[in-house]
């Protein structure tokens, strides 16, 4: 994966502002956890204990680093300051382009906003020859005042709190210093300081930007189904909202939730307590009054075997590794299996598996009393297949939802072509327009194992286009001892998969027979409608030497299988970024398969294509690709090698547990501080 290009993001602050640029600092670390961030910090002097905190960012946040630049104030003291709640540092931006030669470009924010969204697509805007790009000021569009600067009333003037800057042109052309002179000497009466200069200075050289890059209080106001899809929200006026006059903006509780994952957050909690205008709850003076560990509710319908359920590929990630690796001292983990059947249960069916409480509910006329009980901390889900959480009565409650397999319909319509024996369709509208609820409450955030499962997600639960979805890759064991250049592997083809109609094994079956030359080994078992699918496969249990019925295995047994096998062969008609294909790449084995997660099967093995219905008429295409990659064995190696390492790259487990623990406490904090 191509390592994405570094945003370089300025701040203009005074000591007494460090709190709200720490906060939106956060705040863009939070949507932007895939991009190196380089923070510069213009300023006029910052206390050591605000400079400690600050720098406590690069410690939590592996992709951010952070530039603290003293500016001397005698460059800028002639230059007017008129607007009340606004500081002299504000000018600092005009001297970007000087003090930085090395920079070609840089985002300049100021310190009154939040992020909620990726800002790549802002950074990857192609300036086309304009010194900067902003977002047009609609509250100085409604008050009619460029015509006293001389604009027309539909010429593009910016809000300057926002801006990309093309250092490069700026310095060619001497921004600086016109941008000075026009604040001394402006050639009309200016009422907006800095931010008429630049709109001066840069007149007919400024590019229009999408107005979820600057949402200002205005843009609320007369916009406010445009609210979900903001990116950069922007506290514009003197009212902030931490300042003691009331802020009215309705997005004001964002600055909340980052600023309780900020060093300051225990400051903030103090003075907020202090404050007669806010009244926390109980569960508020709880959280501070000593250190708890946070309580997290797995949601999951499976658990790998654990308490009688299925084996499937949430329920392994759920078992050996959410619920193996992420507790701690402060982080506890119980298993929610769903609602039990009988609805007039009125205790909860526990039961203890690897150290772990897994709790059937009680039912539903009981369910919501239990889960006031619980008070969670915070819901975390494999991609939410049980509507139980509707029982949450609390609006503070939050859900972590990891979306590994979201199936929109059209991925159903796929999955019915196959006809030898069709799969049950769970599609459940109940709990996708639950998730849909939540989203519009702001109380779920979303986190994805693969890039290409964004978009169906947005379609799934119908997010807005810009709806952020940090990439939280699947863990996967690497054995220390393996040497995946050197191991003599067999010429073993393995499957592994439950054996349901979705996986199509009798794919798996019908490949065996035509190649005899070598061994398969088929690794899983039925479970969901048994008997119809044991019918199905009882054919090919007899009759076929050279293919093998292992069942179900795990630990060392199923790594044995594995690390001998060359090729893990894939025939599902339907499959989202399986474990196994990790697992399989981990121990340099390659893939064959109809589908192509995340680009995986053609970077290291060979993608068929699709392949739909029953896939009798198509065995002969993954019999010629197994022929390919086993007749070539410099190739095979190659590939292994370039699977191997980019697995232990990507999927290790240790990132997998100091990523996930982050946030699992950073969500659980957002309920800490008033709505």
């Amino acid at each position: 994966m191509a390592k994405a290009e570094a945003m370089h993001i300025f701040f203009a602050l005074n000591d007494s502002y460090s709190r709200h640029c720490c906060t939106a600092m956060v705040s863009i670390l939070e949507n932007n956890g895939c991009t190196p961030i380089h923070f510069h910090l213009l300023t006029n002097g910052i206390s050591d204990d605000n400079r400690h905190k600050l720098g406590q960012l690069t410690s939590h946040y592996a992709n951010a680093s952070i530039d603290v630049r003293v500016i001397d104030n005698d460059i800028f003291d002639s230059l007017p300051v008129s607007i009340n709640y606004i500081s002299r540092q504000t000018y600092y931006r005009y001297a970007i382009a000087e003090l930085y030669p090395d920079l070609d470009k840089a985002i300049y924010l100021d310190c009154d906003i939040v992020v909620k969204g990726s800002l790549s697509g802002l950074w990857a805007t192609n300036l086309d020859g304009c010194l900067c790009a902003g977002v047009r000021d609609l509250w100085i569009d409604n008050i009619h005042y460029k015509p006293e600067i001389g604009f027309s009333l539909d010429e593009l003037y910016i809000n300057a709190g926002v801006l990309l800057l093309n250092l490069e042109l700026m310095r060619q052309e001497c921004t600086f210093a016109a941008l000075c002179q026009t604040t001394l000497r402006p050639p009309c009466n200016i009422r907006f300081q800095d931010q008429d200069a630049i709109n001066i200075v840069c007149r007919g050289r400024i590019k229009g930007l999408p107005a979820i890059y600057n949402f200002t209080s205005e843009d609320l106001l007369r916009h406010p189904d445009a609210a979900d899809g903001a990116i950069i929200v922007h506290y514009t006026g003197e009212r902030k909202p931490w300042g003691r006059k009331r802020c009215s903006n309705a997005l004001k509780q964002l600055y909340f939730d980052y600023l309780g994952l900020t060093p300051y957050r225990q400051s903030a909690i103090r003075r907020l307590a202090s404050n007669a205008a806010w009244k926390l709850g109980k569960p508020f003076r709880k959280r501070i009054a000593g250190p708890q560990p946070l309580r997290i509710a797995l949601l999951i319908d499976e658990f790998f075997g654990g308490a009688g359920t299925a084996y499937g590929g949430y329920g392994f990630l759920a078992r050996y590794y959410i619920a193996k690796y992420l507790p701690c001292d402060d982080i506890q983990i119980d298993v929610l299996l769903g609602l039990n059947r009988h609805s007039s249960r009125r205790k909860a069916i526990k039961t203890r598996v690897d150290d772990v409480d897994v709790y059937r509910l009680p039912g539903r006329r009981h369910a919501a009393r239990w889960l006031k009980k619980r008070n969670y901390d915070l819901y975390f889900s494999i991609e939410l297949t049980t509507s139980f959480l509707k029982y949450e009565r609390s609006k503070d409650k939050r859900l972590l939802l990891w979306v590994q397999d979201p199936r929109p319909w059209e991925e159903w319509l796929e999955i019915e072509t196959v006809k030898l024996f069709p799969e049950s369709c769970y599609w459940n509208t109940e709990v996708y327009e639950l998730v849909h609820k939540l989203y519009e409450e702001h109380r779920v955030r979303f986190v994805t194992q693969g890039h290409f499962l964004i978009e169906k997600a947005k379609r799934l639960y119908r997010l807005h286009p810009d709806t952020p979805m940090m990439f939280l890759p699947n863990p996967v064991d690497i054995d220390p001892h393996f040497d995946v250049r050197n191991y003599k592997k067999k010429d073993h083809i393995i499957f592994i998969g439950r054996i349901e109609s979705v996986k199509r094994g009798w794919l798996f079956c019908e490949i065996a027979k035509r190649m005899p030359e070598y061994q398969f080994f088929m690794l899983g078992q039925s479970f969901r409608e048994k008997a119809q699918n044991d019918s199905i496969m009882e054919k090919y249990r007899h009759g076929i030497a050279n293919l093998h019925f292992v069942g179900h295995v795990e630990g060392e047994e199923k790594a044995k299988y594995i690390k001998d096998a060359k090729i893990l062969v894939n025939t599902s008609i339907h499959e989202a970024l399986p474990v196994t294909f990790l697992e399989a790449l981990a121990y340099g084995t390659l893939l064959v398969s109809c589908r192509n997660p995340e680009g995986l099967t053609e970077k290291f093995g060979i993608y068929t294509g699709p392949v739909l219905g029953d896939g009798f008429d198509n065995v002969h295409i993954f019999v010629n690709a197994i022929k390919s990659l086993m007749s070539d064995d410099e190739r095979r190696k190659s590939l292994s090698v370039a699977g191997y390492e980019y697995v232990k790259r990507t999927h290790n487990v240790p990132d997998f547990i100091r990523n996930t623990r982050a946030l699992l406490r950073e969500e659980a904090a957002k309920r800490s501080l008033p709505r």
